[in-house]
């Protein structure tokens, strides 16, 4: 995986896979703009280069892209990468805070009763990652069409920006996408 660095609105910093990322925002931009997609490899290599601290919040009203690019006709794709990237955030704190409750929840009691009995227990079987919800999926389309419209792009292509992810992230395996961690590096096997 080649990670890049993010920070949400909040001020964290976190890493997410460029290439999920791009995947993302690629079937947005089909949907949105496809008029864009002959640049959109060259729009996606750019914005990932770019400082987390610019990438996903444009800052100046003379450089509408707020990462070195002076086309503004890739708007619509640093939208949907900005977005895609914001959705990767979303699962990967999500998938961080199932990891505290499951520790909480289910490993936790199995070592405190270790302590207490000298008997060996087999080991936990691993959780099965599950499909994302439709309730998580709403969420995420939102956060999807949030992110696109503070890049100032119309409603509608706000909409088809977040419609286009929600689709890939559905084609993608069952296991979850590859996010990355917040404040870390996501599993090694991704696919560049």
């Amino acid at each position: 995986m080649r990670g890049y660095e993010y920070q949400d609105r909040d001020g964290h910093l976190g890493r997410y896979d460029g290439a999920t990322a791009t995947r993302l925002a690629r079937r947005a931009v089909e949907a949105a703009a496809p008029h864009e997609l002959p640049q959109f490899p060259m729009t996606a290599e750019t914005f990932h280069q770019s400082s987390a601290k610019y990438r996903l919040w444009p800052v100046r009203r003379d450089e509408p892209l707020a990462i070195g690019l002076d086309v503004v006709a890739a708007l619509i794709s640093t939208a949907a990468l900005s977005a895609a990237v914001q959705v990767l955030g979303h699962l990967a704190q999500q998938s961080t805070a199932e990891a505290v409750d499951l520790t909480r929840n289910r490993l936790l009691p199995r070592l405190l009763r270790r302590r207490t009995r000298p008997a060996v227990e087999p080991p936990a079987a691993p959780a099965a990652t599950e499909p994302l919800t439709a309730e998580q999926l709403t969420r995420l389309r939102e956060v999807a069409r949030q992110a696109a419209l503070r890049w100032r792009v119309p409603e509608p292509q706000a909409q088809a920006i977040a419609d286009g992810i929600i689709a890939e992230l559905a084609t993608l395996p069952p296991e979850r996408p590859d996010t990355g961690e917040p404040g870390g590096e996501g599993p090694a096997e991704a696919a560049r």
